[in-house]
């Protein structure tokens, strides 16, 4: 009776350490994968912010901002 339940502890144990195996390997996957998501909104977002500093140092941005200002005030 006591080896057969030794070899249940035996079987339980190594199924618990390869069930904690690939949970790490799966956890590890997924962090990988929204790393790379987080990374490519990361530069989409760098994309469309140098778009903007390119409309707002545009010196014609600036000549149309006065016009439309101008507008405004009459």
């Amino acid at each position: 009776m006591e080896v057969f339940l030794f070899v249940i502890a035996i079987v339980l144990i190594a199924n618990y350490f390869s069930y904690k195996k690939e949970a790490i390997k799966l956890a590890n996957k997924v962090d990988h994968v929204e790393n790379s998501v987080v990374q490519k909104e990361l530069d989409a977002v760098k994309q469309r912010l140098a778009v903007l500093e390119k409309i707002v140092t545009d010196k014609r941005y600036d000549l149309n901002e006065e016009l439309n200002n101008l507008k405004r005030e009459d």
